[in-house]
């Protein structure tokens, strides 16, 4: 199993999610922590053009990660919505 860290930032904005999004980001990473590359319950697509870097889609939110296999780490860089965390 995988463990999380999430960046200052990506962290902020799951926070100022409502009380329903929040749990449902909650659960999406936490089955992500069991497979961070291909899941079956889960929207995962790989980043073009970055090694590591994958998209996680919950609706309208859209959570960016890195995965660090040797450490066994998912690293969350950022989290929003559809139209703006591409633009990062």
């Amino acid at each position: 199993m995988y463990s999380l860290k999430i960046h200052k930032e990506a962290l902020k904005f799951i926070q100022s999610r409502s009380v329903s999004e929040k749990e449902i980001i909650k659960a999406k990473l936490n089955l992500l922590t069991e497979n961070p590359l291909t899941h079956p319950r889960l929207d995962i697509k790989k980043m073009k053009g970055v090694e590591g870097v994958f998209r996680l889609r919950s609706g309208k939110i859209r959570i960016i990660y890195q995965v660090k296999e040797s450490e066994l780490l998912i690293l969350v860089i950022t989290a929003g919505l559809r139209g703006d965390v591409y633009k990062k």
